[in-house]
C-alpha cells in the first residue's frame, strides 16, 4: 500500500472532523479506480457503478472504524467489499434483475396483449403458442430465454454462455422482439 494511501486511511480513521474532511479526497482518488473496476466486473454499467460507489464513500464517511486495522490493499478491498460495498450491490442487482423470472403473467405480457390472442386463447393453446415460437428461434436464442424463464441471472445466462452481460441483454432484447413479430405473424395467419 502506498503512504498517500496509508496516510488517507490514518486521516479518515482520526476523531478530528476536520482531519477526516482533508483525508477523504485522497482515499478517493487512491481507491477510485480499483473499486470502479471491482464494481463494474459485477454490475456492468458505469453509472450504477457510479452511483453504487457514492452511496460506499457515503458509508466511510459516517463510519471508518472498519477501516483502522488495514495495512494491505487486499485487506482495503476485502474489507470494503464486505462492510460497506456488498449490501449496495445486492440491492442494485436486485432492481437491475427483479424482472428476470418469467412467471405466467409476465409471460403473457410478453406476447403482445394488443393482439387480442390472450383472450381468446386457452392457457395450453397459449403455451403450444409460445413452445413453436420458441422452437423456430436459433439454438442460443433458445437456450438463453429458457434460462431467463428459469430464473437465471444475466451473469448466470452468460457465464453458460461463455459471453458477457451485455451480450446477453441485447440477446435476450433481440429476442422477445423476434417472438413478438412471430406472434404477431401468427395472429394474422390466421
Amino acid at each position: 500500500m502506498n503512504r498517500r494511501l496509508r496516510n488517507a486511511l490514518k486521516g479518515l480513521t482520526a476523531p478530528d472532523i476536520e482531519r477526516r474532511r482533508r483525508a477523504m479526497e485522497p482515499f478517493v482518488r487512491a481507491t477510485f479506480d480499483v473499486f470502479i473496476r471491482y464494481l463494474y466486473r459485477y454490475l456492468g454499467n458505469e453509472v450504477e457503478c457510479e452511483d453504487v460507489l457514492e452511496d460506499v464513500y457515503a458509508d466511510i464517511w459516517e463510519n471508518a472504524d472498519r477501516l483502522r486495522n488495514v495495512t494491505t490493499e487486499k485487506q482495503l478491498l476485502t474489507t470494503v467489499y464486505l462492510y460497506y460495498m456488498r449490501k449496495r450491490l445486492r440491492q442494485v442487482y436486485n432492481r437491475m434483475n427483479r424482472n428476470l423470472h418469467l412467471s405466467q403473467r409476465d409471460l403473457e405480457n410478453i406476447i403482445a396483449p394488443e393482439l387480442g390472442v390472450i383472450e381468446t386463447a386457452s392457457q395450453s393453446e397459449l403455451q403450444q403458442i409460445v413452445r413453436r415460437m420458441l422452437n423456430r428461434l436459433k439454438a442460443r436464442e433458445r437456450r438463453a430465454i429458457e434460462l431467463w424463464m428459469e430464473g437465471f441471472s444475466n451473469r448466470a445466462i452468460a457465464n453458460e454462455l461463455k459471453t458477457t452481460v451485455g451480450a446477453v441483454k441485447m440477446l435476450e432484447f433481440r429476442t422477445m422482439l423476434k417472438l413478438k413479430k412471430m406472434l404477431r405473424d401468427y395472429c394474422y395467419e390466421d
